[in-house]
């Protein structure tokens, strides 16, 4: 019986650790998840969505931010030809998910639902400050 409840406890103690690992809760109360093995650094990554964020929180009326992440698996194939697109070095793809409240947000959006997956370009050249150029699906 205690063997069972120590590896129980070992299991649930590993969850918590990984899940901890992924992403952290922010200020703003929503998610970020910044993979430790991406192309982009960590820095590179966190610059590029407080442009993204900051966009959100100023346009955004009506809405909540519930993450923002990184994941390099489901948009590197896309990055350079964003980049080439906006005739620039380097492009980031950035996913958030947001919720929309009964006002609809500027009208565009449905009221009462949530988004996911929802693309955040930037681009930069030289290393230098990260440009928003579009969002959306």
């Amino acid at each position: 019986m205690m063997k069972k409840r120590i590896c129980a406890l070992a299991l649930l103690l590993a969850l918590v650790l990984t899940f901890a690992a992924c992403g952290k809760k922010t200020n703003g109360g929503y998610t970020v998840v910044v993979p430790s093995d991406a192309h982009y650094s960590e820095q590179d990554i966190r610059a590029a969505m407080r442009v993204a964020v900051r966009h959100f929180e100023q346009e955004f009326d009506g809405c909540k931010l519930l993450s923002i992440c990184y994941d390099e698996a489901k948009v590197k194939d896309a990055e350079p030809e964003w980049a080439a697109q906006y005739d620039a070095d380097e492009a980031i793809v950035l996913l958030s998910s947001f919720h929309v409240d009964g006002s609809g947000g500027d009208g565009s959006l449905n009221a009462n639902s949530d988004y996911t997956d929802w693309q955040w370009i930037l681009v930069r050249s030289n290393g230098g400050a990260w440009q928003l150029k579009t969002w959306g699906y």
